[in-house]
């Protein structure tokens, strides 16, 4: 299988998330169900393992500039295509402009 940064970034922050959720319920849990509290103690090591692998497939496949320029340039592309709702028409000349605005500021 061949996956995207944009799918790998996914996949760990869908990781992340459901690591997140398992220890909060966890915490709820420890003091009154031990085999539910053993079964997500051995799901969150897994899913460790599982981000950290994918995590080292990433940086592998992209470099480590490559990640923080990526990750920097997709937040400020979101942030942008967020306020673009409410903003004013822009000619492409504009737009480009505004993109190379975003993409210098991911680079610093």
């Amino acid at each position: 299988m061949n996956l995207s940064f944009k799918d790998l970034r996914f996949i760990i922050e869908a990781i992340e998330h459901q690591i997140n959720a398992y220890q909060e319920r966890l915490q709820v849990i420890e003091d009154v169900d031990e085999d539910e509290a053993a079964d997500l103690g051995n799901d969150i090591k897994f899913l460790e393992l599982l981000h950290a692998d994918m995590k080292k497939s990433l940086e592998h496949n992209t470099g480590r500039e490559n990640i923080a320029y990526e990750q920097a340039l997709s937040e400020a592309l979101e942030e942008t295509f967020a306020e673009w709702e409410t903003s004013e028409a822009m000619t492409a000349e504009e737009a480009c402009k505004r993109l190379r605005v975003i993409s210098d500021q991911a680079l610093e």
